[in-house]
């Protein structure tokens, strides 16, 4: 410990005794003399102790945990790393940043989180491990020192922390700091040290394939068969990461408590999206269920007197309006987040909602919470009325018409297409290879929710009958209706959407639905196009993000 107590550490002791003191519990929090924000990427909530793990994952951060304010319903707008990451550096929805994979660049007309700290004064410093958080996105802009040092191995972790320690040993006293870390170490292959490894997976490896990113691609595109016992092996590899990482960030705070930073600093601890272990049919993450949207957020501040859980939803673009609201910093862009300094210092909200979506924004979610309940809606959108799309064996949809009117053709072969409505035999349609062949049907129930499927018994690869390159297996294609599944589900009760509630509680649906138009969002400035560099695309292809 410093031998003397510091101009900051004495203001944030002053400031949590007057906070004490107001009994209603206080409406700011002061500025602090630093500021650290470490995203673990692929870290999802519900696989640490403190969102209700039963495995041994993260005891030192269920300990943060218990010192600061931990929210409950905390989403990110976006599965990716780079847009993600994005809408945290600016307080901006993906589609207002516009920085997609795989070459999108953040445009020098939108002001980052670093730096505004920076225009204000502040030493700035970021390390990350490359990949979608190479320099080149946006990401270095406004930092004193970056490091984008690709991950190799999990235990790169260490050397990202370390440079991070480096950087708050090297600060002139009461000298204020930015500090972003990021790290893979949780993200595929899932490979941990092997002490970590043996301790969530004590029997013999499984025979399956390396858990890289292309091989779970190929899982999702069905291409490779994962077991059972292969699940729950790349389950167990996953939490021993977090238990490994875990160790790694205790170690890292204690260096920072050594050196008198702790309680001299604003800490968010985060994540960019989660992961999917089939809960809903695929892996990695790219669709948006609550295993990839629902991540940790767990925020320190010496003027915080007494620990507290919200329930509150928020959202990952509020994250740099708060840090903004606590630091005094004006940003020169106004963000579309809000400042959660009110829910840090004591208050509560009943009514409030996230939103997110998928990449192209075809599938969009409503997160929402009233009172107790908390509902999730999720729009999936494969075509508009207008478009034409080739189906491989079934097609699932909703309509609320009272009519169902399309046009379906067969590939290559002639087939039989059944119907079915809400789970019952409406029609069997003969499919004709190249011929459009109109199907019309009756619908009873009005304007009620109805769940078509189209289902056809066969398909065949494009490549194997030498027509072009195509690999997909094709069965038929369909036009003249909209292709959308409407699925809306109890989070309060059920928190891995599991059980679709949308047909017993359709008023709700058709009450959130509406909401989703009500965040469409057009680009703050145009977003710039780079050339990535042989090293970078190599990277990006061994995480699975390139094909």
């Amino acid at each position: 410990m410093r031998a003397k107590i510091s101009t900051w550490s004495r203001l944030a002791i002053l400031a949590a005794v007057a906070l004490v003191g107001c009994g209603g519990g206080p409406a700011v929090l002061p500025a602090t003399r630093g500021y650290l924000l470490i995203s673990i990427d692929t870290l999802r909530a519900d696989h640490l102790g403190c969102y209700g793990y039963q495995r041994d994952t993260s005891p030192f951060i269920d300990s943060l945990a218990a010192r600061g304010v931990l929210f409950e319903n905390a989403f990110v707008q976006l599965p990716g790393t780079l847009p993600s990451h994005m809408s945290i550096f600016t307080g901006l929805y993906p589609a207002e940043h516009g920085v997609m994979p795989p070459a999108g660049v953040l445009s020098p007309d939108i002001e980052t989180l670093p730096e505004a700290f920076q225009r204000s004064g502040y030493r700035t410093a970021g390390h990350t491990e490359g990949g979608y958080m190479h320099g080149g996105y946006g990401f270095a802009r406004g930092f004193d020192e970056f490091s984008h040092e690709a991950k190799k191995i999990e235990t790169d972790v260490e050397r990202t922390v370390a440079r991070g320690l480096d950087f708050l040993r090297r600060l002139d006293e009461d000298e204020r700091f930015f500090l972003f870390l990021h790290s893979y170490v949780v993200h595929d292959p899932y490979f941990p040290p092997k002490e970590y490894r043996e301790r969530f997976w004590p029997r013999p490896e499984p025979d399956t394939f390396p858990a890289t990113g292309p091989n779970l691609v190929a899982v999702n595109r069905g291409e490779r068969t994962l077991s059972p016992e292969g699940l729950e092996f790349f389950r167990a590899s996953y939490d021993a990461s977090i238990r490994y990482m875990d160790d790694v960030l205790r170690g890292f705070f204690a260096e920072v408590e050594q050196l008198g930073l702790l309680n001299e600093t604003t800490v968010i601890l985060t994540s960019d999206h989660g992961e999917e272990f089939l809960e809903h049919g695929e892996l990695t993450h790219g669709q948006i269920y609550p295993e990839t949207l629902r991540v940790p957020l767990v925020v320190l501040h010496p003027a915080i007197g007494s620990p507290r859980r919200v329930a509150t939803v928020v959202q990952s673009i509020d994250l740099a309006p708060t840090l903004y609201a606590i630091a005094g910093v004006e940003p020169a862009t106004h963000p579309s987040g809000r400042s959660l300094v009110g829910l840090l210092a004591g208050a509560d909200e009943k009514e409030s909602e996230a939103f997110a979506t998928s990449f192209g924004e075809r599938n969009r979610a409503l997160i929402r919470r009233r009172g107790e309940s908390l509902h999730q809606l999720v729009l999936s959108q494969a075509a508009a009325a207008g478009e034409a799309v080739w189906v491989s064996g079934a097609q699932v949809f909703d309509t609320f018409e009272g009519r169902l009117e399309l046009e379906v053709k067969g590939f290559y072969t002639s087939d039989r297409l059944q119907v079915t409505v809400d789970g019952e035999p409406a029609a069997a349609v003969d499919l004709a290879p190249d011929e459009w062949t109109a199907v019309k049907l009756d619908l009873s129930g009005g304007a009620e929710k109805k769940r078509i499927r189209l289902t056809s018994s066969g398909c065949t690869v494009p490549r194997d009958v030498g027509l072009g390159e195509d690999r997909r297996c094709l069965s038929f294609m369909i036009r003249g209706v909209p292709l959308r599944l409407l699925e809306l589900y109890d989070l309060a009760h059920d928190p891995l959407a599991s059980d679709d509630v949308s047909v017993r509680e359709e008023h709700l649906l058709r009450r959130m639905l509406p909401r989703l138009d009500d965040y469409d969002r057009e680009p703050i400035a145009t977003s710039e196009v780079q050339n990535m560099d042989p090293e970078l695309e190599q990277r990006l292809r061994a995480l699975g993000y390139l094909q």
